[in-house]
C-alpha cells in the first residue's frame, strides 16, 4: 500500500499542480466564453489521455521513449509561452480576445503534454500489482489499490484546492508562484530528457561526458526540487490562511458583513485543505517512502557441495515447493546467489537471485509465493528460469545423480550484477 501510494503522488502531483496553475490563469481572464471553453477542452483532455492510455497500455499505439523527448520538450515551450503571456496580462492587462484565446491554448497544451507524459505510466499500476492467481478480493490486493486510489485522490484534492486558492489570490501572485514552479518543473523535465537519451539514445543522441558524469547529482537534484515544489505549496496556503484571518473589502450593512465572513471563512478553508495535502505529501515522500522501500531481510544462504568447478545440490534438499537460496563467492571476493524452487512435479526453476528490471535486491517467500523484493510482484513459479519480465535471470543448471548440478564458471559469468 505504501508503494503504491508514493509512486502515484510522486508521478502525478506535479502535473496536478501545474494544472490547477494553467486553470487558474483562465479564470483570471475576462471573457467567460474562453473560461467555459476551458472547462470543457479539460474534461476533453482527461477522457483523451485515457483512451491514449488505453490503446498505449494494449499496444494499439506504437510508443517509445522519443515520443516522451518530444513531450517534455513541448511541455517546456508550452509553459514558457503560457508563462511569459500571463506575465504580459500582469504587466499591461491587454483585453484583446485573441491575446486571451491564445494564452488559453497555451494553458489546455501545456496541461494535455505534462498528463500525457505521466498519466499512462501510472493509470495501469494496478493491473501490475496483481500477482499470480491472485484475484480482487484479496486483502494484499485490495491494500495495494487502496494505496493507489489514496494517491489519485491526494493529487486531484490538492489540485481543487490549490486551484480555489490561486483564484482567490491575486493574479501576481499566481504569476509568481506559478514562475517559480515553471523552473522548477523545467528542471525536473530536463533531467528527465538526459535521462532518456543516456539509457536509449546514446549512441544517436551525444551527450557531452561532463554532463553524462553529473546524470547521478542530477538526479539527487531533481528529488530536491520536487521537494522545493511541495514547500513551495505549504507556504503558499500558510502566507494565504494567514492573509484571510481578517475581513477584507468594505461593508454597508450586516448582510454585506455575513458575506464577507463567509468568503473569509470558505478562502481559510481552502488554505487548510492545500496546507494539510502538502504536508500529507511531504510526509509521503519521506516517511512513507522510506517504509515502501525498505527491503525484507533475505533468509540466509543454505549448504550445498562443491567439487572444483561443479555445486551439486541433492534434489531431496530442493523438492518441499519452498524458495531456496544458495551464495558462492569467487575468487574476486565477489558473492554471487541463485534460487532454487520447486515447480509442478518434477521440474524446477532455477535463476540467480536478482533480474533484469531490478537489479540484485533478490526474492523471499511470502505465503509460499515467491516475491520481488523490490516491486513486490510475485513470480509465477512456472515462469522462475525463463527470460523475461520480473523473473529471476535464468542459471544453467542440469540434473543428474539425483541432484542438481551447476558450474561455478555459468555463476561467475553473471558476477557483475551483484
Amino acid at each position: 500500500m505504501a508503494k503504491n501510494l508514493f509512486e502515484v503522488v510522486q508521478n502525478l502531483l506535479l502535473p496536478f499542480v501545474l494544472f490547477a496553475f494553467a486553470g487558474s490563469v483562465v479564470f483570471h481572464l475576462e471573457e467567460k466564453r474562453i473560461r467555459k471553453w476551458f472547462s470543457i477542452s479539460s474534461v476533453v483532455l482527461f477522457v483523451f489521455v485515457i483512451i491514449v492510455s488505453v490503446l498505449r497500455h494494449w499496444r494499439f499505439i506504437r510508443y517509445n521513449q522519443i515520443n516522451n523527448i518530444y513531450l517534455l520538450n513541448s511541455s517546456l515551450a508550452l509553459g514558457l509561452a503560457l508563462l511569459v503571456l500571463l506575465w504580459v496580462t500582469v504587466l499591461s492587462k491587454p483585453k484583446a480576445l485573441a491575446f486571451e484565446i491564445i494564452l488559453a491554448s497555451c494553458a489546455l497544451l501545456y496541461s494535455a503534454c505534462l498528463f500525457l507524459y505521466k498519466v499512462p505510466t501510472v493509470i495501469f499500476l494496478p493491473l501490475q500489482y496483481m500477482g499470480v492467481d491472485e484475484n480482487i478480493f484479496t486483502t494484499m490486493y485490495l491494500l495495494k489499490v487502496t494505496g493507489f486510489l489514496l494517491g489519485v485522490l491526494c493529487c486531484i484534492l490538492t489540485c481543487v484546492a490549490l486551484y480555489n486558492v490561486l483564484c482567490r489570490s491575486g493574479i501576481k501572485t499566481n504569476a509568481a508562484a506559478f514562475s517559480m514552479i515553471y523552473l522548477l518543473n523545467g528542471f525536473i523535465s530536463f533531467v528527465a530528457v538526459v535521462g532518456i537519451i543516456n539509457s536509449y539514445y546514446r549512441r544517436k543522441i551525444k551527450i557531452p561526458l561532463g554532463l553524462r558524469k553529473k546524470i547521478p547529482a542530477l538526479i539527487t537534484w531533481e528529488n530536491i526540487a520536487f521537494f522545493i515544489v511541495i514547500f513551495v505549496l505549504i507556504a503558499l496556503a500558510a502566507i494565504f490562511i494567514i492573509r484571510h484571518v481578517r475581513i477584507h473589502g468594505e461593508y454597508n450593512n450586516p448582510a454585506e458583513l455575513r458575506k464577507l465572513k463567509r468568503y473569509e471563512r470558505d478562502s481559510r478553508r481552502w488554505g487548510i485543505l492545500l496546507l494539510v495535502l502538502g504536508v500529507f505529501s511531504l510526509v509521503d515522500m519521506t516517511l512513507i517512502k522510506k517504509k515502501a522501500n525498505s527491503l525484507v531481510q533475505l533468509s540466509p544462504s543454505e549448504e550445498f557441495q562443491i567439487d572444483g568447478n561443479r555445486i551439486f545440490i541433492p534434489l531431496v534438499q530442493v523438492s518441499d515447493g519452498h524458495l531456496h537460496r544458495f551464495s558462492w563467492t569467487n575468487q574476486k571476493g565477489k558473492t554471487v546467489r541463485f534460487i532454487i524452487v520447486q515447480k509442478k512435479g518434477t521440474n524446477f526453476g532455477i535463476g540467480f537471485d536478482a533480474c533484469e528490471v531490478c537489479g540484485n535486491v533478490g526474492y523471499y517467500e511470502r505465503k509460499n509465493e515467491v516475491v520481488c523484493n523490490r516491486c513486490d510482484v510475485v513470480m509465477n513459479k512456472n515462469t522462475i528460469g525463463l527470460k523475461g519480465g520480473c523473473n529471476p535471470i535464468p542459471l544453467e543448471s542440469r540434473i543428474e545423480d539425483g541432484g542438481i548440478v551447476i558450474f561455478t564458471e555459468d555463476l561467475d559469468r553473471e558476477s557483475g550484477r551483484f
